[in-house]
């Protein structure tokens, strides 16, 4: 089971994640795609579920833009180690559209790559399984001085 953890520790994950067709049951946080937002919206709005989407890396985060205010979680993926475009999701998501949740990175979460993922505005990590949570949780000391500004992480 990948490890999850935050700047500071190890977190249990409580979120649940929906396929597209799976029912709510008695969730209490859910994650679910982009397509299954849409087509579901007013449930969601109407429910007391905290709500979390997964973007994949082709998504626009501009396609959630309307239902940020509502969502607790956008949960990021980072498919390969070269692939930048969840740094540039994230950076969107805390500069263009002012998210204030919580920013998850999943998929090749290398220890190389946290405090430049937490530079960009992510909160959360679910590691590869290749990785140890005490190596990556010191990751985020490693570097002292930086040359881009640091944006804010909810932490919440």
């Amino acid at each position: 089971m990948p490890i999850l953890i935050d700047l500071y520790q190890v977190l249990e994950d409580k979120w649940i994640r929906l396929d597209n067709m799976e029912p709510i049951g008695d969730a209490e946080r859910v994650i679910v795609s982009v397509a299954r937002l849409g087509a579901d919206r007013d449930l969601f709005e109407r429910s007391g579920l905290l709500l979390g989407v997964e973007l994949a890396v082709t998504d626009r985060v501009a396609e959630i833009e309307a239902l940020l205010p509502r969502l607790k979680l956008v949960v990021l993926n980072f498919d390969a180690f070269a692939d930048g475009r969840g740094f540039s999701q994230a950076r969107l998501l805390r500069e263009r559209f002012s998210f204030q949740g919580d920013i998850r990175a999943q998929g090749e979460v290398l220890r190389d790559q946290l405090s430049f993922m937490q530079r960009c505005g992510i909160s959360q990590f679910r590691l590869a399984d290749c990785e140890d949570a005490d190596l990556a949780l010191s990751a985020f000391t490693d570097i002292s001085e930086n040359y881009q500004p640091e944006l804010r992480v909810y932490a919440g």
